[in-house]
């Protein structure tokens, strides 16, 4: 089967992001998370449920879809041997049956479920804990009582400072938590042997000295990196390590403890932790666009130091169309291979002047020796001063005497497009019997090492590419392709599909039948090009590291 990867993107786009129905928020929840927590994900601001709710019939999350992922667990369920694993997967299983009759948002509600709540995820310490909130506290007991019959569990309940709690799965040293207080739904790992004073801290009955509603540091990080404020987080490298190092929360020592573990001994790896640190201080996540009728974007930065920001920026190189969105997809890369094995060779010198002297980080230390001789590779020594980004581009998909084929362009970037040529045609000697010359007219080869089925193909280049258009009925379509603007915001790597390469992967399927291809994956494949209008992921270097962006633009 095929993964559905678009259903589940859509999933976490749910999570994250902003809408022009977007309501205000209580700031409630920001008060249980610890000004200092290791890592947390929050939203301030809720969406329209209605809108969320259409959405979801709209994806088939609810329906056909929900059925086929319910199969999915079970089968994970069948071959799942841990008893713990399997009563969690059980609970999955009973929650998505819960919802197979739903047909209107009022039966959420009903359910006691908010579809578009204010979510927590943070750390005490370490121990994680998740809050959302809730429609109906009542409504939602008597749904969660339901699911755990249906799902064969029996939860054993406590009571701290009034109230109540469950344990979900079977007894061990560490269980799942469920509570519902202050109108939220409360979730979490636990010790076996939790203690009430723990149990008090994580149900928020003791709240933090500081909070974050207090430091007021979510409402920076969105204005900082231009987030909405529907879904924004973090992960703190140097304060993960130091608490599980060091751990200051008694949620981190009751953790380890339950666990078994000791807190990792770190002293003797203090100056490389804290070099790492310094280089990576952490992961930011956020979104900059969020609308379930229009265009939703998620972001990820991994957050680096000055100097690893400005040697990424020296990568960049442009690349003619790259980040263009054009055709039914497209690939592209702009990354000077001169410079990045230059990096290569200069990072892996400094790890052998002063290599990693804590025994759990040698790997590191081994790590860059292997990427140093990368760098004396002949094929590598050969491409890289010739070659520095390519962009492919598909214009169309169809069958070709029983074979798939594309039309589409290739087009190489390089700052010596000759030696690119001379190099080019030991994979195409013809290109050897035309006349290419930099911004001359393009050039038709012919090769009989291509398929038949190959209508045409035509060469071209300027002062800076050499480009290659398969199929395409005008030849002019190749120089357009050596003229366009490429991007100019430090873009590494850009992968572009429209919902139409969808609708052409099912029509090839159709036509073409493959084993491992079932009637209900085309469907899907269907599904995807009547509701996407396209999807986009885009690598690029900003101010704080190097960002990865994950973009759906949903079909009118």
């Amino acid at each position: 089967m095929m993964k559905k990867v678009p259903l589940f993107t859509s999933l976490a786009l749910l999570v994250g992001g902003a809408s022009l129905d977007a309501q205000a928020a209580e700031t409630d929840m920001l008060s249980y998370i610890p000004a200092n927590a290791p890592y947390f994900m929050a939203t301030r601001e809720t969406l329209d449920q209605q809108e969320v709710f259409e959405f979801y019939q709209r994806t088939m999350l609810l329906g056909d879809g929900l059925e086929r992922d319910l199969e999915m667990l079970r089968e994970q369920r069948r071959n799942e041997p841990n008893e713990q694993a399997q009563a969690f997967l059980s609970l999955m299983i009973a929650l998505g049956e819960e919802f197979e009759d739903v047909d209107t948002l009022a039966d959420f509600h009903a359910r006691g479920i908010n579809v578009s709540p204010n979510v927590a995820l943070y750390g005490l310490g370490i121990l994680p804990v998740m809050r959302f909130e809730l429609e109906d506290e009542a409504a939602f007991r008597d749904t969660f009582e339901r699911v755990v019959e249906r799902a064969g569990l029996e939860p054993r309940t406590g009571r701290v400072e009034g109230t109540d709690y469950w344990r979900i799965t079977p007894e061990d040293d560490v269980e799942l938590m469920l509570a519902i207080v202050d109108g939220q739904a409360l979730v979490s790992l636990i010790p076996g042997d939790a203690s009430d004073e723990l149990l008090t801290q994580i149900l928020g009955k003791r709240l933090p000295d500081e909070s974050m509603e207090d430091s007021g540091e979510l409402a920076e990080i969105e204005r900082r990196y231009g987030f909405t404020p529907l879904g924004t987080g973090q992960i703190r490298t140097a304060r993960v390590l130091s608490e599980l190092g060091s751990p200051s929360h008694p949620a981190t020592r009751a953790l380890l403890d339950a666990l078994g573990e000791e807190p990792l001994d770190l002293s003797a790896c203090q100056a490389d932790i804290d070099r790492l640190t310094g280089r990576f201080p952490g992961l930011t996540v956020g979104s900059r666009a969020y609308d379930l009728r229009g265009r939703s974007e998620v972001n990820m930065i991994v957050q680096t130091d000055d100097e690893i920001v400005r040697d990424l920026r020296r990568l960049v190189t442009p690349v003619p169309g790259l980040g263009q969105r054009e055709g039914l997809a497209s690939f592209g890369l702009g990354l000077d291979l001169p410079v990045l094995l230059e990096l290569a060779d200069t990072y892996a010198r400094q790890i052998r002047e002063a290599p990693f002297s804590c025994d759990d980080l040698q790997e590191l230390n081994t790590l860059w020796d292997e990427t140093s001789a990368l760098t004396s590779d002949p094929m590598a020594m050969m491409i890289a001063p010739a070659l520095s980004g390519l962009r492919a581009r598909i214009d169309r998909l169809y069958l070709a005497k029983g074979d798939p084929m594309a039309t589409g362009l290739l087009t190489l970037a390089s700052s010596n497009p000759l030696t690119l040529l001379e190099n080019a045609v030991a994979f195409l000697p013809e290109l050897n019997e035309v006349a290419l010359t930099p911004n001359g007219e393009p050039q038709r080869i012919k090769s009989r090492h291509l398929p038949p089925q190959v209508s045409s193909l035509y060469a071209a280049m300027s002062e800076s590419a050499l480009a290659l258009g398969v199929g395409l009925d005008d030849p002019a379509e190749v120089t357009r392709g050596l003229q366009s603007p490429a991007a100019d915001d430090d873009l590494l790597l850009n992968i572009f599909a429209t919902g139409d390469l969808y609708t052409a992967l099912a029509d090839l399927l159709t036509k073409s039948p493959q084993e491992n291809v079932s009637e209900d994956d085309i469907e899907w494949l269907n599904h995807y090009g009547e509701i996407y209008d396209s999807l986009e992921v885009r690598v690029s270097v900003g101010d704080a590291g190097l960002e990865t962006s994950f973009a759906i633009e949903m079909a009118d």
